[in-house]
């Protein structure tokens, strides 16, 4: 069968200069579910430029998978059915597409590669608005261009019109000047692939010789400004400062219409197996109906244009697509009113007009006065200059310690910490916000950033506790909320929050010890060396030794993971304090635990000196809680290791290495934390709580897994029936897949 629209030639490729065509661009995806916008979206990309597109799906149920067996046949794309995970492949569908797509010929021979969800349209801005138009535009010799998010929502849309284009729809999105949240400043990108090493969802990952002064690596923002510093090792976010539109960027219909995101929200997502993600809060945040963004629609007649071609070539394409809007539709219904009856506070979220309106006047609103005082910080600050040369700034001590802390009392190595009271600061919270903190989020001279304040900031100034300081050093940075004298919450980031760079970036468990009422000393972690610092130390002593933590009747240590062994080896700076550690690391000396292969950026901090056992540090708490998975069995290693009458082990199997994360997910970890601090929550409390989990997606796949693992077919056919009766459906499919005989999975090898 031919289609003209799609056909195409590859022009020989020069081998020995990578630069020498930009011939082949390829598109990978994972999509679930997608049938109703699959056309529209490849007929996009397709006209733009792209010409291969190697198409993962998983476990589709509307007519997905038969619209890609067809699209395959007559040579259009390139699918594979990524539903079940081959022995040793990745268990996240997502990581396991992407490992397999890294092994292609498709994809490894391409000029050009951009990794894109269903829901993302790549969006050029330079010319006519196609992949030659961007490639003309580029600087010479560039790898990568990260092209930023624009974030858009429902536009008011409640109904889902099967036939109406997206890109036509959905025409109200995330501003470019401001940014609501970190997330809103991710990217996708466009890259060569032959320096990568392996795909992710945002960038690559390079190969290990790449980046090297031998072999150099270009990588581009949206406007072609050189970001590579930022972008060759980890960062999937861009920096306010690095942000970049006149090239490139990409539409992201997180949202589309109310009724679509109710069956997002059934469905699930093709990148995760955890539905639980896609909630009310994911709506209320991402439906960013704020500013007009219509570049794309120029488009519109071209694809209405190519989706009806290909409909005519390949009829049956149009069948798949009108059933798969009927399956929409009456699943829609269902949901709606099953909605209605169960929780009629979002069913008005979504689907009355007047609150889709309000909505988009609160942003936009939001939007009008953070730009106001952007403008007036900026006035502002050339005046404060002056100012600030005519008069040094007055710093003095915290009022809220007992004992002030003065050169006297320092470690030599250490500067007089800034501890200015905040009563000296100006009036506006939010102008405070603005203010440059030191250290924790450098600017260049002139920049206007458009930073939100973070949340701490805002109750310092606003809330009924007024009491605090924030010190900030080159690796770590301290924040101490005073509220109530009865506790003290001392909580450590863990390794997930070292690479956010956002100003509104608040403490580990800063949102819970602010419901809870208690005070709180949160330390962040600017670097992934596992608070092994002695500048951290020696800080540390300093508040000891000022009384802070005896103006509290009692005080937990918390954290996960890294922050986990920082909460237990610190905690002997305070006896009688109580710990609470989330699948706590005891230490990663090579010396104490030469089995311990993970976390290689911790391995290589400096293990030496003071507290460099955790397990040593607890002997003068009062209680340690040790919540691990005994089947980790690092973990388990780790746990074992702490011993003595204070010690009290929490398992909780199948949570992995996210012991938090998992109580949180299933709204536990409140519970948890709140009933071991206020000594609440017995063994046997916690051991019924976590019971309570046992239906959550994340215990039933990996229960299912261990039991795949072990050929227990029959187990895991009986465990799909019991997700099924406990309305996990996508769930028991996927067990019921895995518990096919071998021959009948149709396993990808």
């Amino acid at each position: 069968m031919e289609v003209m629209v799609f056909s195409h030639e590859r022009p020989a490729l020069d081998q020995s200069n990578p630069w020498a065509s930009n011939a082949v661009r390829t598109v990978v995806t994972t999509v679930k579910n997608e049938a109703p916008f699959l056309l529209e979206w490849l007929c996009y990309h397709r006209l733009i430029g792209f010409n291969r597109f190697v198409i993962y799906s998983n476990d589709c149920t509307d007519g997905t998978h038969e619209m890609l067996r067809l699209l395959n046949d007559a040579g259009l794309v390139h699918h594979y059915d990524n539903s079940s995970p081959s022995p040793n492949a990745h268990q996240d569908p997502q990581r396991r597409a992407y490992a397999r797509a890294m092994a292609l010929s498709e994809v490894t021979t391409s000029d050009w590669v951009a990794v894109l969800d269903g829901d993302e349209f790549f969006t050029i801005n330079a010319g006519e608005g196609t992949l030659d138009d961007l490639f003309y535009a580029l600087p010479l010799r560039t790898d990568a261009v990260a092209a930023q998010w624009r974030i858009f929502g429902n536009n008011e849309v409640i109904l889902f019109h099967a036939d109406e284009l997206q890109i036509t729809q959905f025409c109200m999105a995330s501003p470019k000047e401001i940014h609501f949240f970190y997330s809103q400043l991710a990217v996708k990108s466009l890259f060569r692939p032959y320096p990568v090493q392996q795909l992710g969802v945002h960038r690559p990952v390079f190969k290990i010789n790449f980046g090297t002064p031998e072999k150099p690596i270009m990588f581009v923002n949206g406007s072609g400004a050189d970001v590579t510093n930022r972008f060759l090792q980890r960062s999937w976010c861009m920096d306010h400062d690095m942000s970049g539109f006149d090239l490139c960027h990409v539409n992201h219909y997180m949202i589309r219409s109310s009724e679509v995101f109710l069956m997002k929200r059934w469905r699930g997502t093709a990148n995760s197996s955890n539905v639980e993600r896609i909630n009310f809060d994911y709506f209320y945040r991402y439906n960013m109906n704020v500013v007009p963004e219509t570049g794309i629609t120029r488009w519109a007649d071209r694809v209405t244009a190519a989706r009806s071609d290909l409909i005519r070539q390949i009829p049956e394409l149009g069948r798949l697509q009108a059933a798969a809007g009927e399956t929409y539709r009456a699943q829609i219904d269902m949901l709606k009113a099953q909605l209605k009856a169960e929780a009629p506070d979002q069913y008005e979220l979504l689907f009355n007009p007047e609150a889709q309106r309000r909505d988009t006047a609160r942003r936009q609103e939001e939007l009008e006065s953070m730009l106001t005082r952007q403008k007036k910080r900026a006035a502002a600050e050339i005046e404060d200059a002056s100012a600030a040369a005519a008069q040094p700034r007055h710093i003095r001590a915290s009022p809220i310690l007992l004992a002030p802390l003065t050169s006297e009392t320092l470690v030599p190595v250490m500067p007089l910490l800034s501890m200015t009271p905040w009563a000296t600061l100006p009036d506006d919270p939010l102008d405070v916000a603005r203010t440059r903190i030191a250290a924790a989020d450098p600017q260049p001279q002139g920049a206007q950033s458009a930073d939100l304040p973070p949340q701490w900031l805002i109750d310092l100034r606003r809330s009924p506790y007024k009491r605090g300081f924030y010190h900030s050093e080159e690796e770590f940075a301290a924040l101490h909320v005073e509220r109530k004298r009865a506790h003290l919450f001392v909580t450590f980031d863990n390794l997930s929050q070292v690479g956010l760079t956002g100003i509104d970036r608040d403490a580990w468990g800063y949102e819970f010890g602010r419901k809870s009422d208690w005070s709180q000393l949160g330390i962040f972690a600017f670097r992934a060396n596992w608070f092994r610092n002695p500048l951290l130390f020696d800080y540390l002593r300093q508040l000891r030794d000022a009384k802070l933590f005896e103006r509290y009747q009692t005080v937990t240590f918390s954290g996960t993971s890294m922050g986990a062994y920082a909460a237990c080896a610190f905690s002997s700076l305070v006896p009688g304090a109580q710990v609470i550690a989330f699948s706590p690391q005891s230490t990663l000396s090579a010396g104490l635990v030469p089995w311990e292969g993970r976390f290689p950026s911790g391995r290589a901090a400096d293990w030496r000196g003071d507290f460099s056992d955790a397990t040593t540090e607890t002997a003068g708490a009062s209680r340690v809680f040790l919540i691990y998975d005994p089947l980790d069995e690092n973990d388990r290693a780790h746990a074992e290791r702490f011993a003595g009458d204070n010690i009290t082990h929490l398992r909780a199997p199948m949570a992995g290495h996210k012991t938090a994360l998992r109580l949180r997910q299933a709204d536990l970890l409140s519970k948890v934390v709140r009933g071991l601090a206020m000594d609440g929550l017995s063994p046997k409390d916690f051991r019924a709580l976590y019971r309570s989990a046992r239906m959550q997606p994340w215990y039933l796949n990996a229960l299912g897994h261990r039991l795949a693992a072990r050929g227990r077919s029959d187990w895991l056919s009986r465990l799909a029936q019991i997700a099924r009766q406990n309305g996990r459906p996508n769930v028991a499919k996927n067990m019921e897949i895995s518990a096919r005989p071998a021959s009948a999975a149709n396993v990808m090898p």
